[in-house]
């Protein structure tokens, strides 16, 4: 793993979040707590991965709408190019000062676009990264997906994730982990078409601060190659 400093882009988190000191019974010792930064999103209804039932270069089922006609008339079935493919990884970046671990397990390219937006698929690709987050013991900082990019240099950019895709792969989305928990899904990015294959996940920590001792947690940015 390898970190670099200052991020060129860090989520907009609330920062200087005050630290306070917590008895736990049973405990010899009492326990740090953070004030969490962020509410936990509920449980997403889909079950399935964007790759569970196709194979690389087939398309990937449409999304079933029943229920929610807000969604009905913006859902495509999603049309995959050639190149569509998915493989497995173990990324991993580790946050020694929250104790926060954050492992990239799968990544897709060229995943396919819908088809009702053609002049997005024109100008952009669409890469998926199953993602679990395992949120430190310490403190209740909470590990939030809005915390991780992925970074490409060739074109160099930085992307957030977007929430465009998930239910058109049927793809169970990226939730908060909160302090102990773990979490698993996906993230999805747009990046720009022909981007390189040299791609990296990110996760930008704002900065904290401890109540009982004045003890400062500084922003950092770590990172973790994902492809070549």
């Amino acid at each position: 793993m390898k970190t670099q400093t200052p991020a060129p882009a860090r989520p907009q988190t609330t920062s200087g979040a005050r630290l306070r000191r917590l008895a736990v019974v049973g405990l010899a010792a009492p326990v740090i707590a953070l004030t969490a930064l962020s509410a936990c999103s509920s449980e997403a209804p889909v079950t399935a991965d964007p790759t569970a039932s196709s194979a690389a270069g087939t398309t990937p089922p449409a999304t079933s709408t029943s229920g929610d006609t807000s969604s009905a008339t913006t859902t495509s079935t999603p049309t995959a190019p050639a190149t569509f493919s998915t493989k497995d990884i173990k990324a991993v970046i580790k946050d020694p000062d929250l104790g926060h671990t954050i492992t990239a397990l799968k990544i897709s390219r060229n995943l396919p676009f819908p088809s009702n937006q053609p002049v997005g698929a024109e100008a952009f690709e669409i890469v998926g990264v199953k993602v679990q987050l395992q949120a430190g013991s310490r403190y209740s900082a909470t590990l939030d997906p809005a915390m991780i990019s992925l970074v490409a240099t060739s074109p160099k950019q930085t992307v957030s994730a977007t929430a465009e895709f998930g239910k058109a792969y049927h793809a169970i989305p990226l939730t908060p982990a909160k302090r102990n928990q773990t979490e698993r899904g996906w993230l999805f990015f747009k990046v720009d078409r022909g981007t390189s294959t040299y791609l990296r996940l990110q996760y930008a920590r704002p900065a904290y601060q401890v109540s009982t001792t004045d003890k400062k947690i500084q922003p950092h940015t770590y990172w973790v190659q994902l492809t070549r």
